[in-house]
């Protein structure tokens, strides 16, 4: 009898796509942890900009608290790209396989970059 053109396709017990569920919870779980040590990082420059910009431009306290969490938000929306950026990596080059000393090299590169985003804020405080 032949196949049913229309009927899902039926598990073949050899293993599912690219990026399995075991392996993608691994990554999520892998980037949460790192999200703790980025907030911390990010966390006390955050402070001494917004200590530096209630001082020197008068801020207000409520603007300053608003602003916090404007950057704090953004920075957690930015973070996201990290893990977006591993499973796209392992999907297309690895095969699913794990990156290694991958997930530091991309977390480093998006510190540098969130780094460049508080300069720019220092610099605006500086003024």
């Amino acid at each position: 009898m032949p196949e049913n053109p229309y009927e899902p396709p039926r598990d073949t017990g050899k293993g599912g796509g690219l990026l399995e569920l075991p392996a993608l919870r691994e990554v999520v779980v892998g980037w949460e942890k790192l999200r703790l040590l980025y907030n911390v990082i990010l966390l006390i420059p955050g402070i001494g900009i917004l200590a530096l910009m209630i001082k020197r431009q008068d801020l207000p306290l409520g603007a300053a608290v608003a602003g916090a969490i404007f950057m704090g938000i953004g920075a957690n929306l930015a973070f996201m790209l990290g893990p977006i950026v591993e499973i796209y990596f392992r999907g297309l080059f690895r095969n699913g396989q794990t990156i290694g000393r991958g997930r530091w090299l991309i977390f480093g590169a998006g510190l540098v970059v969130s780094a460049g985003v508080f300069g720019l804020a220092l610099l605006g405080a500086l003024v």
